[in-house]
Formats: C-alpha cells, sequence, structure tokens
C-alpha cells in the first residue's frame, strides 16, 4: 500500500478562464512577504519544538518523573497533535497583525464543485498509480511505516488517538501552514504562484522522513496536486478535505490488512 500519512462565477463574464483560480481569495488581502512568511513558518515550527518539550515535561511531572517512552504510541500521538498545532497559534497571531481575516487568509473558502470532483478524481488516481506500482514492483511506498504506526497505537489501546491525529488534526494543520499561510504570502511575491507550488511540495515532502524515498516522492507528487488545486479553486479547505481523504483512505487500508487480512 503506497497511500501515506473545486460555484460559477455569477457576475456574467462572457469569458471564463481555467487557469485562474475561481475566486481570487487574496483581494483585499495585504499578505506577509516571501522571507516574512518564512520568518513566521520557522518561528512557527520552534514553538512547536517548545510544545513539544512542555508537553514531555507535563507528562513526566504526572508520571512520577519517568523519562517518556518515544514507542508508546499514546504519548508519541498526543505529542504530535501538540506539535501539529502549536504553529498554527502562531500563524493566526502573524495573519491578525496584519488585520486580516483568518478565513479570507488562510482561504477557508467553500470550493467549486468542479474542483471537488477534480481533486478527489486526481487523487485517487494517483493512489491506484502507486498502488499499482508497488504490487508489480514490489517496492516499500509507505505501508510498513504507517503499519507500524497502526500496530504500535492498537497495542497501547490508542487508536482513537491515532485516528484523531492522522485524519484530522494534521491534515489541518499542514494545509493551514503549507497551502494555507505560506501559499497566501508567496504566490502574491516574485516567486509566484508556480514557484510556490513547487517549493510547498518540496518542503512538505521533507518533513516526512519516516517514509521510504518511493514515499517521499509519493507526497511531494500529491503536494503539487494539493497546490495546484488551492491555487485553482482559491480554497484551502478543499485541500484540507484531499488531505484527510489520502490519509483515511491509507489508515483504512492499513487497518483492514492488520484487521482481517493477517
Amino acid at each position: 500500500m503506497s497511500t501515506m500519512l473545486a460555484t460559477l462565477d455569477e457576475r456574467g463574464a462572457p469569458t471564463l478562464t481555467l487557469s485562474a483560480p475561481a475566486r481570487d481569495v487574496s483581494a483585499g488581502l495585504h499578505p506577509w512577504g516571501f522571507w516574512s512568511s518564512l520568518a513566521w513558518g520557522l518561528f512557527g515550527v520552534a514553538t512547536a519544538l517548545f510544545a513539544s518539550v512542555a508537553y514531555a515535561t507535563l507528562w513526566m511531572l504526572t508520571h512520577e518523573l519517568r523519562v517518556p517512552d518515544p514507542a508508546d504510541a499514546a504519548f508519541a500521538n498526543v505529542l504530535g497533535m501538540v506539535g501539529l498545532v502549536a504553529p498554527i497559534v502562531v500563524l493566526a497571531i502573524a495573519v491578525k497583525s496584519r488585520s486580516c481575516s483568518l478565513r479570507n487568509y488562510f482561504a477557508l473558502n467553500r470550493a467549486p464543485r468542479r474542483d471537488i470532483v477534480l481533486g478527489i478524481a486526481c487523487l485517487l488516481a494517483l493512489i491506484g498509480a502507486f498502488e499499482a506500482m508497488e504490487v508489480l514492483i514490489g517496492i516499500d511506498g509507505g505501508t510498513k511505516s504507517v503499519s507500524a504506526t497502526y500496530q504500535a497505537a492498537k497495542l497501547a489501546g490508542a487508536l482513537p488517538v491515532l485516528w484523531l491525529s492522522v485524519v484530522i488534526v494534521a491534515p489541518v494543520a499542514e494545509e493551514l501552514l503549507f497551502r494555507g499561510f505560506l501559499h497566501c504570502g508567496w504566490s502574491t511575491s516574485r516567486l509566484g504562484a508556480s514557484g510556490t507550488i513547487m517549493l510547498t511540495s518540496v518542503m512538505w515532502a521533507a518533513l516526512h522522513q519516516q517514509y521510504s524515498w518511493v514515499g517521499i516522492v509519493y507526497i511531494f507528487i500529491i503536494g503539487l496536486i494539493f497546490g495546484w488545486m488551492r491555487q485553482r479553486s482559491g480554497s484551502t479547505t478543499l485541500t484540507i478535505g484531499l488531505h484527510a481523504l489520502n490519509n483515511l483512505i491509507a489508515t483504512v487500508l492499513v487497518a483492514v490488512q492488520i484487521e482481517w487480512l493477517s
């Protein structure tokens, strides 16, 4: 298994440019520039590290000063969620300091139906292609990592936390950072939309070092799809949904394999 962890213009315009976003969500916004957006993003990462240390310290204080075991799935999943949520708080502060609406800056808009259908079709096609490649060539596209995570959570009785983290928290937090905050600031800079989609995809893939090189390639390609759909639809809500769907499919397939086919 290789999977891992889009309304018509009502203004009556005579032409429709498909390459442009359905709605210009950046209109009226004054986003941070390239370097400022990057700095806020890095500050968010630093905040995530601080929050993770704070949670680990709190865990030790409530467990007789025992050092937490990184292999403890319950601890690791909660720690991961803390590290994902903390940067979003920082980015929300960054947006409000520009006197911007969080909804508009992060592009939390309803996506056109045609883009929803297109996004799902692209995602399923990519999943199918990597699944077929894994079966035919026999390479690991991420199954081992996802399976190990699922099995560890099952043994620790932490499956509900795993599902929450993988299917909801991670998609929301990662999309708000990459296709939300960074895309808004970078796509209006000299980098442009295409450069932004490429750079955010590279950065996003680089964060998934737990996967094999094939898995990282998959993450990069799916990042390109998400970035394109974000630019096309003007909606990060769409990419959050697609990201959640990808993670849901990956986890369900692993669950079926472990629970019923093993």
